[in-house]
C-alpha cells in the first residue's frame, strides 16, 4: 500500500490534540481563568513542540471544548467512577477528572484517525469470523442497544442462560444442543454485559457486501466498528462493561493484524510518543 492513500489519516496523526489539552490543563491549574475558552484565546499561534507545529490550535481544540470545561478548577464535574493505580490504590479526584476527560477526548480523536486510515485499506478483517486455521472459534463485536436495528435479519439469542454468561466463560452457552459458536451463521446474543454480534468461523457480518467488501450500513454502523484498530487506554474499565471501576494505564494499543497499523507503525508510534503515552503493538487474531 502507498502511504499517499493515508494522507488524511497521516495529517491527523501529525497533529495530536492531547499535547494541547495538557497545555490547557496546566494553565487551568495555575491561572485564574473562568473558562477553557478564555485559556484557548490566550494560546499563542502557532505553537511549536518537539513533535509538530500547531498553526491554529484553537481550531483543533474546538470539537473538545465542552469536555475540556471540566479541567477548570472551579467547574464541578460529577465523576461516578473509581480509578485505581496498578497497586489497586484509589487515586486523587483531580487525577480521576483529568484522566476521564483525556480518555474521552482521545477516544473521539482516534475515531477520526481510525476512520481516515481504515477506508483506503479495503479490508474486511473486522467484518469476518476467524479463518479456518485460526485458534479462535469466533470473533465478538459488542453492540449498544440502539444498534440492533441494523441487524434485523440476524437471528438473536436472548435467554436466562445467555444473560448469566460471558462469551469467554468456560461454562459456555449452549443453544439448540451446540456451543453458541458452532452456528453456521452469525448470531446476536444478549450476554451478562449486553448484546454482541458473534461471528463464527467462515461467517461474516450480515451487513458486509461480499462482492465489494463495503458495508451496507456504513453511515450508521455500530460504534465499535468506528474505532478499529488503535485503542486508547488512558484508563481501562475493569470487571465488565457495566463496571464503574477503572485502572490507570496510560497506553495506546494498536492491533498489528490491521494493514494500516502494520504499514504506519512508525507514524503511530510518533503520535503516541507526542501524547506522552506508552505504545503497545500486538496481534489479536491467531
Amino acid at each position: 500500500m502507498s502511504n499517499s492513500k493515508f494522507e488524511l489519516g497521516l495529517e491527523l496523526l501529525r497533529q495530536p490534540v492531547l499535547p494541547l489539552v495538557s497545555m490547557v490543563e496546566f494553565f487551568a491549574m495555575t491561572g485564574s481563568f473562568s473558562s477553557v475558552q478564555d485559556i484557548i484565546n490566550e494560546l499563542p499561534q502557532p505553537i511549536e513542540t518537539k513533535y509538530t507545529i500547531y498553526k491554529d490550535p484553537a481550531v483543533l481544540l474546538a470539537p473538545y471544548l465542552d469536555l475540556m470545561e471540566g479541567l477548570i478548577k472551579s467547574t464541578s464535574v460529577d465523576q461516578p467512577i473509581e480509578l485505581v493505580n496498578e497497586n489497586n490504590e484509589e487515586l486523587d479526584p483531580m487525577v480521576v477528572r483529568s484522566s476521564w476527560i483525556k480518555q474521552q477526548i482521545l477516544t473521539l480523536e482516534l475515531e477520526k484517525i481510525n476512520s481516515a486510515l481504515c477506508g483506503p485499506c479495503n479490508c474486511t478483517l473486522c467484518c469476518t469470523g476467524p479463518q479456518r486455521a485460526m485458534q479462535q472459534e469466533f470473533f465478538e463485536i459488542p453492540l449498544k442497544d440502539g444498534e440492533l436495528n441494523s441487524f434485523e435479519d440476524c437471528s438473536k439469542i436472548d435467554s436466562e442462560e445467555s444473560r448469566t454468561r460471558l462469551p469467554m466463560d468456560e461454562d459456555e452457552l449452549v443453544h439448540d444442543g451446540l456451543p453458541f459458536w458452532a452456528s453456521l451463521e452469525p448470531n446476536i446474543i444478549h450476554w451478562k454485559n449486553g448484546w454482541s454480534l458473534i461471528l463464527p468461523k467462515k461467517t461474516s457480518c450480515p451487513n458486509l457486501i461480499l462482492e465489494n467488501g463495503r458495508c451496507r450500513t456504513y453511515d450508521t454502523r455500530p460504534l465499535v466498528c468506528r474505532r478499529p484498530q488503535i485503542f486508547p487506554y488512558i484508563m481501562e474499565q475493569l470487571d465488565d462493561h457495566n463496571s464503574n471501576k477503572f485502572r490507570l494505564r496510560n497506553i495506546i494499543l494498536a492491533i498489528t493484524d490491521c494493514p494500516y497499523v502494520t504499514e504506519l507503525q512508525d507514524e503511530i508510534t510518533g503520535y503516541i510518543a507526542a501524547c506522552e503515552l506508552e505504545p503497545i503493538f500486538m496481534r489479536n487474531k491467531q
